[in-house]
Order: structure tokens, then sequence, then C-alpha cells
């Protein structure tokens, strides 16, 4: 149940090969040149043929605000819990996701893991009464799931509309009933399953064990996330039941939580199911944001790569307090990257920006299929990268990223659970909130030049580069050829 994000494992540290070398290396250069064409390509095919669309013919491919707007209901209850009712006309399902600003942020000193290993604990019981999963299931349940994050911890489901009622006692019981449950044998036994999870997603999974460095170097310790969501084996190991216990009394409680419903159902009936059930939950208090030590200087690390035979160089950069339409275009830029592609040899560029509790993480990675000195490849990423630090890109390519976010945000808005998640993550950002709509339509208004300068002021140093060295690469390229 561990949500796996490239910002909850990662580490890294400052280029220092960067652009200097590319002299010696030619033949990247026109693979770099050949990965922008791609781009155009791509841009172009965004749009409305092999010709740029005239102004008239794009306008029409815009999706507006008002088409991407959600009705929603926002009601906090007497005891804190805030409530949003997102009810779809025609929808057959609902999702609930009861969420808490509980993630690993707020996970005391030398307890990493901590909030990952509640999860589990609250995820379903350990009597055949709690055991929420199969009891939802029985009700035709075709979701159900728990995660832990940066700053928030979630428990999702999805049930047919007729079953919301099983779903939102399902929510409620789980504060009233199982905070009494927990016992040195229930944290013990998840312990266990965390430690499974953390062998199977970090340390056998391709590149696992570097992006865990990355977070160690990105979140330099005191910070919270220094451990990573998972946290590390031997300060899990000193969790005790008393932890458990303390983390749940104060952490998950109604006045540190946002209840989202949405999908088909009458706004009344939740309401009242609602304020019958989690409405009468003791409130507990609402949790600040604890102060996070700021980004340390510019940092490069190497790890080997077990698995992998691919070698990958990340860039990442830590923002405080990133203000709204900086984040925005800096999502606009992640989405740009990711048409920085070199066909010719499948090198890949992926790149995303992360927002949680007051802070923000941009990452950029570069794999490519065969051996490459890595000072050559950190060059190959500032070369990419410098497409939206020091030029204004092409209007073809701008478009394509407009509307592929348009595509995504449409996407999330047609599946309950991605509704339900996206609203729940809009609402746990900081302020300003805005409408719906009209926070995913926010990029249109960024325009090249505005992009540009967003991303020279941002994507400078100090950042952290980590270098993943496969310990069986590739041939060279050389060799291949």
């Amino acid at each position: 149940m561990l949500q796996e994000r490239a910002g909850e494992r990662g580490a890294a540290a400052r280029g220092t090969g960067g652009s200097g070398r590319r002299g010696e290396h030619m033949d990247r250069i026109s693979t770099w040149r050949r990965a922008v064409g791609l781009a155009l390509a791509l841009g172009a095919a965004a749009l409305a043929g092999p010709a740029a669309a005239a102004d008239g013919e794009f306008d029409s491919r815009k999706v507006t605000a008002r088409e991407l707007a959600v009705e929603l209901q926002r009601v906090t209850l007497p005891n804190g819990l805030t409530l949003l009712l997102a009810p779809a006309p025609k929808g057959g399902r609902v999702a609930v996701w009861l969420s808490f600003r509980a993630g690993t942020v707020f996970e005391p000193a030398g307890k990493s893991g901590l909030a990952h290993l509640v999860e589990h604990v609250m995820a379903s019981g350990p009597t055949p009464a709690t055991d929420y999963a199969a009891l939802l299931e029985t009700r035709r349940a075709t979701h159900f799931n728990a995660t832990t994050g940066h700053d928030v911890m979630s428990f999702e489901a999805v049930v047919p509309s007729e079953e919301l009622a099983s779903a939102l006692w399902a929510a409620a019981d789980r504060l009233g009933t199982l905070p009494g449950l927990i016992d040195d044998a229930l944290v013990a036994r998840h312990r266990r399953v965390v430690l499974e999870e953390r062998a199977l997603h970090v340390v056998d999974a391709p590149y696992g064990l570097v992006e865990e460095q990355l977070s160690s170097r990105l979140f330099a310790a005191p910070h919270p996330l220094h451990a990573g969501v998972g946290g590390t084996p031997d300060e899990l190991a000193t969790v005790t039941v008393g932890d458990v216990q303390a983390f749940v009394a104060t952490q998950l409680v109604p006045a540190n939580a946002v209840l989202v419903v949405a999908g088909g159902f009458d706004p009344a009936q939740a309401r009242r199911l609602v304020e019958a059930g989690l409405g009468r939950l003791s409130p507990g208090r609402r949790t600040p944001l604890p102060r996070l030590p700021p980004p340390l200087g510019d940092l490069v690390d190497r790890r080997a790569e077990p698995l992998a035979r691919e070698p990958r160089v990340t860039l990442a950069w830590r923002f405080p307090g990133l203000a709204h339409d900086t984040g925005l275009a800096l999502q606009l830029g992640a989405q740009l990257l990711a048409f920085m592609v070199d066909g010719a040899w499948d090198m890949r560029v992926g790149a995303e920006l992360d927002e949680y509790g007051g802070e923000a993480v941009f990452l950029m990675q570069l794999t490519v299929p065969y051996d490459e000195p890595m000072t050559a490849m950190e060059g190959d990423a500032d070369g990419l990268l410098r497409f939206l630090t020091r030029r204004e890109l092409p209007v073809e390519v701008l478009q394509a990223g407009h509307l592929a976010l348009d595509r995504s945000a449409l996407v999330a808005l047609d599946d309950v659970a991605s509704r339900a998640a996206l609203l729940t993550r809009l609402e746990h950002l900081p302020p300003p909130r805005l409408p719906v709509g009209e926070y995913l339509a926010w990029h249109w208004r960024i325009d090249r030049s505005a992009l540009r300068d967003t991303a020279r002021l941002q994507l400078r140093e100090p950042r952290v580069v980590m270098h993943a060295r496969p310990t069986r690469p590739k041939q060279p390229r050389l060799e291949r050829e």
C-alpha cells in the first residue's frame, strides 16, 4: 500500500560534468537535435494535422474551465471533518476517500516509517467484524486500498451507489473501533508486511535503492522524509505499539480529515449518513504543518544499480512554499520535457512536479539503453533542460503540452476513483483554493515567455543529481553500431 512516487524514495546532487564535456561527444549533440525534432513532430501531431492549426482551429480544441467544472459541495461538520460531495447524475458507482494530514512529514524524529505502518494497521482490522476489505467485497466493491504519501494518508473504496452506506460505515467504524484493537502482535505482524513491501518495491525493484538514496540526499536529516515513506528497517524496528496508538490518536481524527464522496449518489442522503457516523466521533485537533528544514546546497551522488542494465541520471529540486501559478508552470514544463525523446536510441526522459505539505519537488530523469559516461548523460539532461530555461519553445510544442494536460484532467474526472483522488489532492494543497475547473484550466494562462522565465528562475542550483550506474551495463553505443 506504499504510494510510490519518485519523490518519496529519491536523492541526488548537482552536476559537475555538465555542458563543458559536450564538445567531446558530437554524436550526442545530433542525438539531442533528433530528440527536439521528434518533440516538434509530437507537437504538430497533437494539433489539427501536419500543418500548424490556425488560431481559431486551435482554440476550438481547448478544454475550458467550464467543461472541467465539478459540482461540489463543501461542508465542515461540527467536529471539524471537511466533507466534499461531488455527485454525478448518471453514475452507477460511488467513491469514498477518507484522507488525513498524517503522511510522513508528521512522523516524530527517529520513527521513520511510522505513518506507513499506521496506514497498514488501520486499513482493515484483525477480526471478521473489522475486516473491511472482505466486508466491502461482499458488497461488490471494485476498489479498496490505502496509501501513504509525503503529507497525506488515504483510505479508499469504490462501491455500487446503493452500497454507499456500507462504505461510509466502514470509514466510521475504522476510526471508532480499530484503535482499541491495536496491540503488540498486530503491530509486529504489520511491521513484517511493511518490510516485505520494502523488499519488493525498493530492494528488488529496478532503481529502488537508487531512489531511496536520492531521498536521503534531497531531504537531508533531520527532514522527516530523509528515510522516505517506508522508513529504514532500523528505525522501524524501534516503533512500539504506544507510538502507533499515539499517532492514531493525534493524526487520524475528524478535525484532521477530509472525506470525499464522488459518483452516483444523493447528496442529502450522503450528508445524513456522514453526520450519523463520522460526524459523531470525537473531533480531536487539526495538526499544523511542521517546520521543515530548508534545502541544503547542491550535491552530486552516485550509486551502483544491481538490477537495471540502463544508466540513469536524475536531477531534483526542492522548493519550500511554491506559489500556485509557479507550480502549474512547472507542471507544464514537466509535460513538455516528456516530449524530448530520441526514437533512434530509445532515450527516455521523464519529469514530474510533486506538491505536498507546503513544499514541492521537481524531478527530471534521463535513461538510455546503452553504456554511457554519467557526466555525458548529465550534460545531455542539461541540454534538454535548456529548452525550458534558455529559449521560448515553438508554439506547436507548447500547445501540445497544454492539450496533454487537458486530456489528463478529462481522464481524471471521467472515473469516480481518480476523480475522488484528484479532489482529495486539491483539498490538501495550500491556499488559495480555486474552483476545480479553474484550477485544471489555469495552465492555459502560461505562455512561452512565462514558462521560460519560471523555469529559468526555479530550475537552477542548488539541485541534487543522482547517477545510477548499472553493475551489468549494456554495450556502449559504438560497439552496438
